[in-house]
């Protein structure tokens, strides 16, 4: 089984982890319509609650993937 993601009611099950370190998470937007709108309307400032694998983590806004239609947020050091 996967690694779950849940950010509010949003639970990303096609959820993508850097390889290299997992600071990364990535988050397709065709999957995820709703959550990619509210992330668009939040600046880089904004804390992201969210559980990775039931355990609370605060992820941050890194950027948005234009190519591959995907938010990365990042997870803090």
């Amino acid at each position: 089984m996967g690694r779950v993601v849940k950010i509010g009611q949003y639970e990303i099950v096609d959820a993508e982890f850097n390889s290299d370190n997992g600071d990364t998470v990535s988050i397709p937007c065709h999957t995820n319509p709703g959550l990619s709108d509210q992330l668009d309307g939040w600046d880089v400032d904004t804390s992201v609650p969210a559980w990775i694998d039931e355990e609370a983590v605060d992820l941050q806004i890194g950027h948005y993937d234009k190519q591959q239609d995907l938010w990365v947020l990042k997870k803090p050091t």
